[in-house]
């Protein structure tokens, strides 16, 4: 029997909000330009410069945040993944020598990666010459993450399809258990074995909690989006009672809205506990600002019992991160991340127009 692999996409921060997809005949058929015009608001540019521009723009006129990512994974030569560690010490450089003026150390640019940028095989290839290769990738790994140590970065190590899931968690543990506190990872809500994999988890740990964009065989993964929502939020509390700080990756608004409810409020994390995350484009900056800002949570107070207004009040004062995600690479990279992005989330054409137009 054929294995079923799944169908891969680019970010873990944005799954569509109604899980349809554009026919791939659509797509493929845009002439690039077009699709990368569409794509613009998703983009950060085409070099690690440009990302770091864009960081700081977010931030001096939102007091936004980021982490950026180089665009391009599963690197099909060692060739190729030796020039994903250039390229990200690269980037590790440009973020320690452009800091953006946060107030916490939290706040500062931190740098996405996915494994299968530093691997030439995927994990089920388990020949010895699969083994060797993977040992190289998790040496590549280490090597990006100890120079970002060195210079102050934090990194995170993305989740990708179930087939690396193993991969990317014993990497990650490993390098903190190596004392790589720098280091976070992303735990996906639709995987079935999330619920056991968060046990691992504890006060050491940074997590961005996502959805997961990835259409996973339903022997591995759920296959409802409400179910995955809920679990978001079940899996995010669970994380912040281990003393995780948790990152909640999330578009959707009453997914937001639940977070604060059912885990923030009642377990009354402070600020420093807990962050947003989200992918640069999406148009959600009104409540991006009033997260910031702090008036979301006053906004809260007006509905929540008098046991947790001074808690809100908290954060009314300090707001609360909201880190946008950005990714860059040239047109040969970023042109099939856009169609994938075309096909994964048909509001994508509304949002390309609209932030054309400057609607919000």
């Amino acid at each position: 029997m054929p294995v079923q692999l799944p169908v891969k996409e680019r970010s873990d921060l944005e799954v569509s909000e109604n899980n349809e997809l554009i026919a791939p005949s659509i797509v493929d058929s845009l002439p690039l330009p077009l699709v990368l015009w569409l794509a613009s608001p998703y983009l950060a540019g085409k070099s690690v410069d440009d990302a770091i521009r864009k960081a700081h723009q977010l931030f001096e006129e939102s007091r936004f945040t980021s982490t950026i990512d180089i665009l391009g994974e599963d690197s099909t030569s060692e060739a190729d993944c030796d020039r994903f560690v250039e390229a990200y010490r690269k980037a590790i450089d440009a973020a320690a020598k452009n800091p953006i003026a946060a107030r916490t150390p939290a706040e500062a640019i931190t740098i996405s990666f996915k494994p299968s940028s530093f691997s030439a095989v995927v994990p089920t290839d388990e020949s010895a010459e699969g083994n060797r290769m993977l040992a190289e990738a998790y040496y590549r790994i280490k090597t990006v993450v100890d120079y970002a140590k060195q210079l102050g970065v934090r990194m995170t190590i993305e989740a990708e399809d179930h087939r690396w899931t193993d991969f990317h968690l014993e990497t990650y543990f490993s390098l903190l258990n190596e004392g790589y506190d720098n280091l976070g990872t992303v735990l996906q809500s639709r995987l079935f074995r999330t619920k056991h994999d968060l046990k691992r988890f504890d006060e050491r740990c940074r997590v961005r909690m996502v959805i997961g964009i990835y259409n996973e065989p339903a022997d591995v993964a759920q296959t409802q989006l409400p179910m995955m929502k809920e679990l978001l939020i079940d899996y995010a509390g669970e994380l912040a009672s281990r003393g995780t700080y948790v990152e909640l990756a999330s578009h959707d608004e009453q997914c937001v809205k639940n977070f604060f409810t059912r885990v923030a409020i009642p377990q009354k994390l402070p600020a420093s506990r807990f962050e947003t995350q989200w992918l640069l484009g999406v148009p959600r900056k009104d409540v991006q600002q009033a997260l910031v800002s702090g008036s979301y949570f006053s906004a809260l107070a007006q509905e929540a019992p008098s046991t947790v207004l001074d808690y809100l009040s908290e954060l009314a004062h300090t707001g609360v991160i909201a880190r946008m995600y950005l990714p860059y690479g040239k047109d040969a990279v970023a042109g099939p991340y856009c169609k994938r992005r075309l096909r994964a989330n048909p509001h994508m054409i509304s949002y390309g127009i609209k932030n054309f137009l400057h609607l919000r």
